[in-house]
């Protein structure tokens, strides 16, 4: 059992953690089974990190577009356009990705007589009406909300998810496409809790690659209720591929949401707005719906993809007419270029990431943190701000940064806080600033969670007057952490005159198939370089790279003891 560190009275007990493979970068299309696999390798040959995939409304009935009502929900789903899904579930666990499908909480009766009928006779519908949706009901538009008066429309039965019986019901029908191998479940249409209840618990229950912890993506809304945080994760709903909807340069249908960029990254910024306390809020990156438009907006996704992957789950998805499914290599060289380079930056950043998602539970914290002056920059933790640029043609942001001193990540430059500053922003940089006295744990990339692991960790340190961060660590997969089973670990960076003390507190806890060593990698920001280091009061060689103004300092860890970095600073 884990020694606290925190006040149990402040521990979120509603919140639930996602499986840690969640926190790397998950991708969603409306593919079939030889696509699947096609852009799975396409992503892993392109260099981006792949940590899920799954395919959205199509799964059910490929070869007509989705056009419906047959199929929707049979429980059989497509088996020409996936003639072996176990084969593509196999191939994605074979390559470390998990797999999930589209799903939705009702049945539409033509096409599907023999499901609804079998509901139907059970009582396990909660109502049933004449649908002319045109959603999946014999329309090729993805409207969710547009009726279509021309349709005489079909028999819809909305699944009683109050019903105990009704839900057992509906968990066996869904428990053969777990038992091919998919993991996870993307809700549509609804977020009521006790649909999201359901489908989180397949994914426990019958998930192959999970010891419990489960996972799911559903819509935003449903927030009034906190036990929603037991059925994590949400994501901002059907965002336009635009800048802004204050002034559009596209046109979108009717039925699209008003939000674009702009407004979207509000939803987590702004504290006015309810989305903006979901601890595990998403959005697809690049905006869902691209408008009557056949031209994607190249500088629009490559500042849609730098804000996305400084969010708690980063996923990448559009609707089918988009073609390029927000796919970066189908924008330009470029947006390859800056998707490679921001995707492995998050998951090296895993260490950091993942420990805020621990603290987000057990502070009541979220990990993005708006901030007061400006509800379009916020904290990603408490060590780096960041401001994503929202605005067409912009090469400059103004940010104000809070009390204390920050650190440019981009340029390493120091700026006093509590005052706005016009800060440079390229297209290929999104502005992010490091607190002065920061330590962030990192880790080498790996193309996917689970392949990588914290055996080698990366400190880098921004020396003030004293400073701490806890890293949090555990199986990933089970739910042991709600007994607190799980290990942290105490850093603490302490600058006096001339002299950077760095210490290493022993871990303290433990979990399942932890490694009792690991090698620290030590990345000290100073502008002087020593005269000496001291690993335990012995002297140690190290490396001063002048021009990054940086020490590098590695040595083995045994996480039962404790290591004290000393090193005495020049006075020129």
């Amino acid at each position: 059992m884990n020694k606290f560190f925190f006040d149990e009275n402040q521990i979120d007990t509603n919140l639930i953690l996602p499986p840690a493979w969640a926190f790397g970068v998950l991708y969603g299309g409306y593919t079939n089974q030889a696509q699947t696999i096609e852009r799975i390798k396409q992503i892993q040959q392109r260099g981006y990190p792949i940590d899920a995939y799954w395919i959205d409304s199509w799964f059910w009935s490929f070869d007509d577009a989705g056009i419906g009502p047959h199929k929707y929900i049979d429980f059989v789903a497509d088996t020409v356009s996936f003639p072996n899904r176990k084969q593509m579930w196999d191939f994605m666990q074979q390559h470390g990705i998990k797999g999930g499908f589209w799903i939705w909480d009702c049945i539409l009766k033509t096409g599907n007589e023999t499901a609804f009928e079998e509901f139907e006779k059970n009582n396990f519908f909660s109502s049933v009406f004449i649908n002319k949706n045109s959603w999946h009901n014999k329309s090729r538009s993805t409207a969710m909300h547009q009726e279509n008066s021309k349709h005489e429309g079909t028999l819809c039965g909305n699944i009683d998810f109050e019903n105990p019986k009704a839900v057992a019901y509906f968990k066996q029908k869904m428990k053969l496409f777990f038992d091919e191998g998919a993991d996870f479940i993307k809700l549509d249409r609804t977020s009521k809790l006790s649909v999201c209840k359901s489908m989180f618990e397949m994914s426990q229950e019958f998930g192959k690659e999970t010891l419990g912890r489960g996972f799911m993506l559903s819509h935003s809304d449903q927030t009034e209720n906190p036990e929603y945080k037991k059925y994590p994760t949400k994501w901002t709903d059907d965002t336009r591929s635009d800048w802004t909807v204050e002034t559009p340069t596209r046109q979108f249908n009717s039925w699209v949401p008003n939000v674009a960029l702009k407004e979207n990254i509000a939803m987590f910024t702004d504290s006015t707005k309810k989305t903006s306390k979901i601890p595990f809020l998403t959005n697809d990156l690049g905006g869902f719906d691209m408008g009557i438009n056949t031209q994607p907006d190249e500088e629009l996704y490559i500042r849609w993809l730098q804000f996305s992957m400084f969010n708690p789950i980063t996923e990448v998805f559009s609707q089918p007419e988009n073609p390029t499914a927000n796919m970066a290599w189908n924008y330009s060289e470029r947006a390859d270029t800056l998707f490679r380079f921001y995707a492995r930056l998050r998951m090296e950043l895993f260490p950091y990431i993942y420990s805020y998602a621990h603290l987000t539970r057990l502070t009541a914290k979220n990990m993005m943190r708006p901030l007061a002056n400006d509800p379009y920059t916020y904290f990603f933790g408490n060590e780096l701000l960041i401001a994503p640029v929202y605005e067409k043609n912009a090469v400059q942001r103004k940010v104000f940064l809070p009390k204390g001193e920050w650190l440019n990540y981009w340029n390493k430059e120091y700026y006093k806080g509590n005052q706005s500053y016009l800060i440079d922003a390229p297209l290929h940089q999104i502005p992010v600033f490091i607190r002065k006295g920061a330590i962030i744990p990192m880790r080498n990339y790996a193309s996917s969670v689970e392949k990588g692991t914290n055996d080698t960790l990366i400190l880098e340190i921004y020396p003030d007057k004293k400073s701490q961060f806890t890293l949090i660590e555990d199986d990933g997969k089970s739910n042991d952490y709600l007994k607190q089973i799980f290990a942290h670990t105490t850093f603490v960076c302490k600058k006096e005159k001339n002299t950077v003390t760095i210490e290493i507190f022993p871990t303290q806890g433990s979990y399942k198939e932890m490694n009792i060593n690991r090698q620290i990698v030590l990345k000290i920001y100073e502008n002087k370089k020593p005269k000496i280091l001291y690993l335990n009061d012995k002297k140690s060689d190290f490396i001063f790279d002048e021009n990054q103004k940086q020490i590098l300092f590695s040595f083995k860890q045994k996480k039962t003891e404790k290591n004290t970095i000393r090193l005495i600073l020049n006075d020129k």
